[in-house]
């Protein structure tokens, strides 16, 4: 059974790093990178056409471009080009002199909105009152983030969105990261007599899946609102939450409602029995990776691996302490005798090896992402990394000394004669405590984990 179940996993593990390696990149850096005319510009040319290129395709938001000029807004077609890389405004007829403002609504590829605002000039009698180098409003879109107007969109409304939309997905985060490690744990750890409590483990996978699934229903539905610039209508309506969904936030999100939908069905009983839940916690791995920041580095295929890797270690250290906590106190609550000397030697070495791939995971991404050391302290995500960094240095500081202190004490214990019974007790009693309070930091991570997926890796202000 275990070996077959080490063959599943194998040949998930090396179909999700494939896949992964073959799909399109995601959209963690998509800002405008330049337009035509040129913002803050004067054409001397006749204006046919207005144009926006930016560093990742995109989607059309609403109108997708409007342009006004000095007899308001100018009719004008809009459609994309070059696979979303461009988006391309024509008039009806080639513009006549003044100023211009062009407002650009758009999706990156992770459904998340972006908008700016920048200004240009026609050369002619009109155009010749003013300077020629642009309004301070006029350089505003494309100073900020390459044309990603912040100030638009941060509103209270697009605030509480953004923020819901984040926690829904920590929400998958977490019911992902707890089933697949729980399976894990259910595979490696209970052997033997402690076999018998396989279904209490596969219990908490099971509904680790419905929370996966909960959790994108409310990364969705928020992020229809977000979409629609806080009109919370936007989250009961079909076409605003297929708006939300554009690019590759829809295998994103149908990757892991699948893996989800898989888990909640497929973890019953045994653990050959649950193969569903394995295939479910891969599919919902993939999302994961789909919508993170390394598809958007080179090499793909490197950082993308170490990506899987830290994800999978990941979640066989998170899942791995909530399995055995929730099976600690569910011994407890029965009046059963803990036992957790084997159970807390064989997690310890599993744990010790997770901890050690997270950290080499970690650094690659962060090397692979970072364009210079300097922007863990410049940037937002640089921050959210350094503060998750020292939650996890916490975390493992209490998994060393519970492998150092506690698990030795549970093992030299566990053949002692009843006299002893009283110092074995306290020390499972430990683990116990120890494990409920790793599994409260391990939520932070998961919190930090899910705005650092959303951050800017870009110099703040």
């Amino acid at each position: 059974m275990r070996r077959t179940l080490a063959t599943l996993v194998t040949a998930l593990f090396s179909t999700l790093v494939l896949t992964l390696c073959c799909a399109p990149p995601a959209a963690a850096h998509t800002r405008l990178e330049s337009t035509a005319p040129a913002a803050g510009s004067t054409a001397t040319a006749p204006v046919t056409e207005v144009t926006l290129r930016f560093t990742l395709p995109v989607s059309l938001l609403g109108d997708g471009v409007v342009v006004e000029g000095p007899d308001g807004a100018v009719p004008a077609d809009v459609a994309p080009a070059q696979g979303g890389l461009v988006l391309v405004a024509t008039p009806a007829e080639a513009l006549a002199p003044g100023r211009y403002t062009v407002t650009w609504t758009a999706a990156a590829q992770d459904g998340h909105p972006l908008e700016g605002t920048f200004g240009f000039r026609v050369a002619g009698k009109q155009a010749d009152d003013g300077p020629t180098t642009g309004t301070a409003h006029d350089m505003a879109g494309m100073d900020h983030d390459m044309g990603h107007d912040a100030a638009a969109m941060d509103t209270p409304a697009t605030r509480a969105a953004t923020a819901v939309t984040r926690l829904g997905s920590a929400a998958a985060l977490w019911g992902g990261l707890v089933a697949a490690g729980g399976l894990v744990f259910a595979g490696v750890v209970l052997r033997g007599r402690d076999e018998a409590d396989v279904p209490t483990v596969l219990r908490l996978v099971r509904w680790s899946g419905v929370l996966l699934l909960g959790g994108l229903l409310v990364r969705v539905l928020a992020g229809a609102v977000l979409v629609a610039h806080g009109d919370l209508a936007a989250a009961v309506s079909p076409s605003a939450i297929g708006d939300s969904l554009t690019g590759t936030t829809r295998w994103d999100v149908g990757l892991q409602a699948a893996g989800g939908v898989a888990i909640a069905a497929g973890a019953w009983r045994t653990l050959a029995g649950s193969w569903a839940a394995v295939l479910g916690a891969a599919l919902a791995g993939a999302g994961q990776v789909l919508g993170g920041h390394s598809n958007t580095v080179e090499p793909r295929w490197l950082v993308v691996t170490a990506d899987v890797a830290h994800l999978a270690a990941a979640a066989t250290w998170v899942g791995g302490v909530v399995a055995l906590a929730f099976l600690l106190r569910a011994r407890r609550r029965d009046g059963r005798d803990l036992d957790a000397a084997l159970l807390g030697a064989r997690f310890s070495v599993v744990a010790a090896a997770s901890v050690a791939v997270v950290g080499v995971g970690g650094v690659l991404l962060a090397a692979g992402i970072l364009d210079r050391p300097a922007q863990l302290w410049e940037s937002t995500w640089g921050l959210l990394l350094l503060a998750k960094t020292g939650v996890v240095v916490v975390v493992a500081a209490i998994g060393t000394h519970n492998h150092l202190r506690v698990v030795p004490r549970l093992t030299a214990r566990r053949r002692a004669v009843v006299r002893h019974a009283g110092p074995s007790r306290a020390a499972a009693g430990a683990l116990r405590r120890s494990t409920g309070r790793e599994t409260v930091l391990m939520v932070v991570v998961v919190l930090l984990t899910a705005w650092l997926v959303a951050a800017s890796t870009q110099p703040d202000g």
